[in-house]
């Protein structure tokens, strides 16, 4: 018996419904033995590869594979077709190492019987046959800045360079750049034009696609011995190739049974866990002396790189301690579930344990609560709450600061506001430890966007104080509390036993507040890997803007922004971004975050926007759209994930029930997992639930299309805070927007919401973030 080696193309993952668990059966017998009876390995004559072979998946279906010879033999699958298709792929396909960057690539031989150019005749500007006119109309402007020349240096084809320097029009470039199983277009060649086409430079895309991600030596590893060097030609050299980063965007070897069931089962949905852009790749193995950060708009794989940038820290160093977290059970829940099916012998921990310890970051600080002695715990609130309390385990009512509010008559009226309040307790109160009125009136309040004098000041301190006294009696502690009290504890320990981590991994760091920062850093010491951070500033939808710096975690030299969307086609990115026009963001460093450059390797249909003259009419259009998209995927036979995103809990139980007595199958979601969404019951809940999902056809129901702002209520006791609520809820319907991979649906009435918020007004606690991570 001979094992293979199996390495799966990023095109191959994606086979057909119906000869799936086939396909899977014919792989595994093909890496345990590939002379075993039935599989009919055999090459083609007259191929243009002599590598080429093809075998029996069944009477209709072949594989096309590419056989290297090793120690063992190596079988890269190009694809699975009906049997005539596959031959003649088999025929004209040539695996090969670019020869000018070294890059392995699946390519067509064929190819060179096409004409040299094909002109885009349906695009073209036609110059008429008469005098020139007056003012002649400006032509099409190429959308690439480099020449023909520049490209084939690249390595890109001379065909395919001579087309794309000749195109001016979005759609027909990424028609022409976008990998498919008849184009056969390598991925990095793809990835290479779409950055060019969206302002990359030829460095950039050297340096993103081409530089090996930095070697440096982390903890405990132990160095692999140099590699011989390989004859030109051979298979070894093949092989070789297979092993740089832009190769590995398009090939990935599988490890076992195991990975290779799920790449086949999850089809395109799974090939974030094999298929890596080299700069993914270079973040999952850089390693430095400090924080990193890595920014990037929605569907750009930060999670991806941190998921598999743990699974990294874990295998290299079996005793490291490593902390994931992020804002909201539902996406710890998220994180552990995408670790284990990265790598189910990733042991999950719990705190301080060998492994990955994955949590909500208000889960976190109740656990360190829990784990401390009532002395450490009494002395942990003096230094953040001015008094010795050990009992801070339970939940404050979310109406406290409202309450507190009203009793302060010295406060002047536009102050006299929960939101208010609470913003300034988490903002200047809780992270600079004040602990009396003293305290509060000398610190600064940069950036708080509301003046305060000391009369003011004096007023807000009788409020904190109050509300102080509420909670001794009551025997709880918010969550920001909790989280600075957690971090006094962990930093206390550090002279007894040393930190509690040795990494530290954040999720959604954006949405992060100052003590869920100051308990982070109190986590991890400085040192090598210490903390990773993913943030998006467009997708702030909690709390307000923070700078690292001003909480002890320095990333300024240490940050990169990822710019390409692998979840939704460019027709739902621009709708989504375009939700953010006119408004200004900023990064977790403090600098300007904008979406320049972002973009898609996907095409698709326009966003529908149906406009309704009420509630009854939506339900009805929401219904239609969804039998649209059940029939249509029973049809094809594919497995598609439908969700119904609306802005809170009400909208959701309404459209519930709304679909049911409509005939259409829908079920809520909150807590727990989303499950699979499928055609049989697409999922309905809130656009602040849908955070960190993904479905292949998403409906936005009752969607203000101007952006007004439901959480402006309640904000207009500062201009600054009024438009930093109202650039949160364009962000969250970025947000919802780009949960969408293929089809994107929008319902909306705006005269009934327009209504609706004029005759309501301000509500009391409207919208407050709803924190579920504690037990």
């Amino acid at each position: 018996m001979a094992e293979s080696t199996l390495i799966m193309t990023k095109q191959a993952n994606d086979i057909d419904g119906s000869v799936k668990q086939k396909a899977y059966t014919f792989l595994q017998k093909l890496i345990n033995d590939d002379s075993a009876p039935g599989l009919h390995i055999e090459p083609i004559v007259g191929a243009v590869d002599r590598r080429v072979r093809t075998g029996r998946v069944d009477d209709k279906y072949r594989a096309v594979l590419f056989k290297l010879a090793g120690e063992t033999p190596t079988y890269v699958v190009h694809g699975i077709w009906m049997h005539d298709e596959a031959i003649r792929q088999a025929r004209i396909t040539k695996f090969r190492m670019n020869p000018v960057n070294g890059v392995a690539e699946i390519i067509q031989e064929e190819a060179a019987a096409e004409p040299e150019t094909q002109p885009e005749s349906r695009l073209a500007v036609v110059e008429p046959e008469v005098a020139a006119p007056a003012e002649e109309p400006p032509r099409p402007q190429p959308l690439l800045s480099v020449s023909m020349a520049e490209l084939v240096e690249l390595g890109i084809d001379s065909r395919l360079a001579q087309r794309a320097v000749q195109m001016t029009d979005d759609r027909a470039f990424n028609a022409l750049v976008t990998p498919s199983p008849t184009s056969q277009l390598p991925t990095w060649q793809s990835e290479a034009l779409l950055a060019l086409a969206t302002g990359s430079s030829l460095d950039d895309v050297r340096r993103d696609l081409f530089e090996a991600p930095e070697e440096v030596a982390a903890e405990g590893r132990v160095d692999s011995a140099p590699e011989e060097p390989v004859v030109p030609g051979s298979d070894q050299e093949l092989i070789a190739a297979l092993k740089k980063p832009a190769s590995q965007m398009q090939f990935a070897k599988i490890k076992g049974a195991d990975e290779l069931r799920r790449v086949i089962e999850d089809g395109d949905f799974g090939a974030w866990r094999v298929f890596l852009h080299p700069v993914q790749r270079t973040w999952v193995q850089k390693n430095t002396n400090g924080p990193l950060r890595l920014a990037g708009g929605a569907g750009t794989g930060k999670t991806v790189v941190l998921v598999h940038r743990a699974r990294r820290l874990a295998n290299d160093r079996p005793d490291a301690r490593i902390v994931m977290t992020t804002f909201t059970r539902n996406l710890a829940d998220d994180l552990a579930s995408s670790l284990k099916s990265l790598d189910p012998q990733v042991p999950q921990v719990g705190l301080g344990e060998n492994g990955v310890h994955v949590t909500g970051i208000d889960a976190l600080a109740s656990a360190v609560i829990r784990s401390a002695q009532p002395g450490e715990l009494a002395a942990a609130a003096q230094k953040v709450l001015g008094a010795a309390r050990a009992d801070v385990g339970g939940r404050v009512d979310n109406h406290l600061w409202g309450t507190v509010a009203g009793e302060v008559s010295e406060l002047p009226e536009k102050l006299r506001n929960a939101r208010f309040l609470e913003s300034e307790y988490e903002m200047v109160v809780l992270p600079n430890r004040i602990v009396d009125e003293a305290g509060y009136l000398r610190v600064r309040r940069p950036g708080r966007g509301v003046r305060l004098n000391k009369g003011v000041r004096q007023a807000v301190w009788q409020a904190v104080a109050r509300y102080r006294e509420e909670e001794a009696l009551q025997g709880c502690a918010d969550f920001a509390e909790k989280a600075a009290i957690a971090a006094e504890c962990l930093k206390a320990r550090v002279a007894d036993g040393g930190h509690v981590a040795d990494h530290v991994l954040v999720d959604e760091g954006q949405d992060l507040k100052p003590s869920h920062w100051m308990l982070i850093r109190a986590l991890v010491g400085a040192r090598a890997n210490d903390i990773f951070i993913a943030e998006d500033g467009h997708q702030r939808i909690y709390g307000q803007k923070v700078v690292l710096s001003h909480y002890g975690i320095e990333t300024r030299g240490r940050s990169r922004r990822l710019t390409l969307n692998y979840r939704t086609t460019a027709e739902n990115l621009r709708w989504a971004t375009a939700r953010l026009k006119g408004l200004d963001y900023a990064d977790l460093d403090g600098q300007e975050d904008t979406v320049d450059g972002y973009r898609s390797a996907r095409h698709g249909a326009e966003p529908v926007v149906k406009s309704c003259s009420g509630l009854v009419e939506e339900l009805d259009v929401t219904a239609e759209v969804l039998r649209g998209w059940i029939s249509e995927a029973r049809q094809s036979g594919r497995s598609e994930a439908l969700a119904v995103l609306m802005r809170d809990k009400q909208q959701r139980d309404r459209v519930v029930s709304g679909l049911n007595e409509r005939g259409v199958a829908a079920r809520a979601v909150d807590r727990g997992g989303v499950g699979a969404g499928g055609v049989d019951e697409p999922v309905v809940m809130t656009m602040h639930r849908a955070k960190g999902t993904e479905f292949t056809k998403v409906l936005l129901f009752d969607v203000d299309l101007e952006g007004a702002g439901r959480m402006s209520h309640g904000y207009d006791f500062s201009e600054e805070d009024q438009a930093d609520a109202q650039k949160r809820e364009r962000s969250l319907l970025y947000v919802a927007a780009s949960r969408a991979r293929d089809e994107l649906a929008i319902v909306h009435s705006l005269k009934k919401y327009r209504g609706r918020s004029e005759a309501r007004g301000p509500e009391k606690n409207q919208n407050r973030p709803v924190h579920n991570d504690q037990d």
